[in-house]
């Protein structure tokens, strides 16, 4: 009987095992797992980035480029003798100019040591044109077979009154200095008056020197009383008178020396016991 018992109670424990499972089983059954929810997260919204305004750039204000000056802006460049024989032309048709003061003619046409003065024109004299180059004119001298050369800038087209006497005196004391070519330098380069200071020259003593084969030739008048001269610049002392003839002493400026003789153009001289001939153009009486 007690065995019976103990059966009973072992099969109504297994059979609420078995009831308590299977409630188990059908509650999991029903209430499925659910997963949480998750919305997608939010950006916060971002405005465009808002660059600082700008300024158009500003460039520096730029000077326009100074060219360099033209040789027409500046100064003329004084050609050398070379360059301005380069360029001499003839005229087929010879003109006439003035003297526009006392002015100095030349071997060449420059003021440098390779153009002497060998003779002058007064102003207001007449010259003959036979040619040019950019600033000088070739110019045809009847006492010479060779033609010189005048500066342009001392020429004019039209005619020049010539000097009074007063002006020709004022001249020779000093007072006034007479025109030259221009740059020129010193030396036998400068002009003087003519010597026609509206009186005689004081006589100094008897012309003793002879009469010379070069007088003959170059038809050089010999005076009776000579008369001393002052050189206004260096000059030559040469053995004709003429821009060809020898060399043969030199005499300072401010020198005094014996008149013999001479012609327009030039003076016969004494000098420290020599005779010779000077451009009458360089002395003043």
């Amino acid at each position: 009987m007690r065995n019976k018992t103990k059966r009973l109670l072992l099969a109504a424990l297994l059979a609420g095992s078995a009831m308590l499972l299977a409630t188990g089983c059908d509650k999991l059954k029903k209430e499925p797992e659910t997963e949480k929810v998750t919305e997608p997260p939010t950006e916060k919204p971002t405005e465009p980035p808002t660059e600082p305004p700008t300024e158009p750039p500003t460039e520096p204000p730029t000077e326009p480029p100074t060219e360099p000056p033209t040789e027409s802006e500046t100064e003329p460049r004084v050609l050398t003798v070379e360059e301005e024989k380069a360029q001499e032309t003839q005229f087929e048709n010879y003109i006439t100019v003035y003297a526009a003061d006392d002015i100095n003619v030349r071997t060449a046409p420059g003021t440098g040591e390779d153009s002497e003065i060998f003779d002058s024109f007064d102003q207001g004299e007449a010259i003959t044109v036979v040619g040019e180059t950019p600033g000088w004119y070739v110019v045809d001298l009847e006492d010479y077979e060779q033609n010189g050369y005048v500066s342009k800038e001392f020429v004019s087209g039209g005619a020049v009154e010539p000097k009074t006497e007063e002006e020709r005196a004022a001249e020779a004391s000093g007072e006034t200095a007479p025109s030259d070519d221009a740059n020129a330098p010193s030396g036998e380069e400068a002009p003087a008056d003519t010597g026609d200071s509206g009186s005689a020259p004081v006589s100094t003593g008897t012309n003793t020197v002879p009469p010379s084969d070069v007088d003959t030739q170059y038809n050089i008048e010999n005076y009776a009383e000579t008369y001393a001269v002052q050189a206004t610049a260096g000059a030559n002392i040469r053995e004709a008178p003429s821009q060809d003839g020898d060399i043969i002493g030199v005499i300072a400026s401010g020198t005094s020396v014996t008149v013999l003789g001479g012609t327009d153009r030039w003076y016969k001289v004494e000098y420290n016991g020599m005779v010779g001939y000077v451009n009458r153009n360089l002395f003043s009486e």
